[in-house]
């Protein structure tokens, strides 16, 4: 059973292998001044439990290292991309912090009746964009470089609804995702959520 202490642990463990100037002035902002340790991942899908946030992020680096090890075996020269990997995967969804508030009632329907339960209410209080927010947040602490711009950027792939109504942003996508860290960004994401949602990790995690 996974803890909230255990997974702020194993989150940083992870950071320990960053060495860009300002990670630490970062952690110490998310520890102090968020709820990233604590927050879900989303209100009503993966991860929508406390500590799903911080669970989600260290699957995706998980499912992002395991594909990158396969990918070294045939391009051992992409080695240095590999604190790329960890700093796009474990901060791709910072985005998230401070808009879940517990205590909302909500209502779901059971063998014909109507049944009460709290769960998370959503406030967006900066509405810019998903992964361009965490860029935003990221950018104040750390330089990113363009590859990891792009990777947190489109992590969501072609599902981003702005792919579909625009095509100067589909063009962007199309564009960016011939960047290999995009790819393997995206991938992990996609393989993260589809694990959560297929296992109820609520239950592991107190």
């Amino acid at each position: 059973m996974a803890t909230l202490v255990g997974l702020k642990e194993k989150f940083n463990k992870a950071v320990d292998h960053i060495e860009r100037d300002g990670i630490d002035n970062l952690m110490h902002w998310l520890e102090t001044d968020t709820d990233f340790f604590s927050a879900p991942a989303s209100i009503n899908f993966h991860g929508n439990y406390q500590g799903g946030l911080v669970q989600h992020s260290i699957l995706v680096l998980e499912f992002a290292l395991t594909n990158f090890n396969w990918i070294l075996k045939y391009k051992p020269d992409y080695i240095s991309m590999k604190e790329s990997i960890i700093i796009s995967a474990l901060f791709h969804d910072i985005c998230k912090i401070n808009q879940y508030y517990w205590g909302e009632e909500k209502w779901i329907k059971k063998e014909g009746k109507w049944h009460s339960y709290k769960g998370y209410k959503f406030d967006d209080k900066l509405p810019i964009g998903h992964g361009e927010k965490s860029i935003y947040y990221i950018s104040k602490f750390i330089k990113l470089t363009t590859s990891e711009l792009l990777a947190i950027r489109w992590h969501m792939g072609p599902y981003e609804i702005g792919t579909q109504i625009n095509g100067l942003t589909k063009y962007a996508y199309n564009q960016a995702a011939e960047d290999t860290l995009v790819k393997i960004i995206h991938s992990a994401d996609i393989l993260a959520i589809t694990l959560e949602e297929t296992i109820n990790y609520a239950n592991l995690v107190k």
